[in-house]
């Protein structure tokens, strides 16, 4: 009988801790994805101020003709925009690779646990046939 409550009582504590480890990476995750929204609005409002200024600028200063204006800052913003563009991917790969190494330290971390539950039921068992 006791042998059967140490079982018990090892396997509610892997679940308690793989349900933990599910917790803190899903905390993180909502953390992660918080925080990657308020800064893609961020950057929106940045690009399309600095944007409205710059034009506004290059217009009122710009000595050539207005065709030859237009098309300067259309070309400059197609550049300002691939910019933008590759500077937000390299971003997000970024923090892809590290939400997935969290993820994968606090699955191991868990995994241990588990294996350290198991051994501790071993001993036990094991002390029990001796005693027995």
């Amino acid at each position: 009988m006791t042998l059967l409550n140490n079982l018990i009582k090892i396997g509610g504590s892997a679940v308690i801790l793989k349900d933990i480890a599910d917790r803190i990476l899903g905390a993180r995750i909502n953390r992660e994805q918080t925080l990657r929204r308020k800064n893609a609005g961020m950057l929106a409002i940045g690009v399309a101020l600095g944007g409205a200024v710059g034009a506004i600028a290059g217009i009122l200063y710009a000595p050539k003709a207005g065709r030859e204006t237009r098309e300067e800052l259309s070309q400059r913003s197609c550049q300002a925009w691939g910019k933008m563009k590759d500077n937000v991917s390299a971003t997000g790969h970024k923090l892809v690779d590290a939400v997935e190494e969290k993820s994968a330290r606090v699955y191991t971390a868990a995994e241990k646990g588990v294996d350290a539950a198991k051994e501790s039921f071993q001993e036990t068992s094991d002390l029990r046939e001796k005693n027995a």
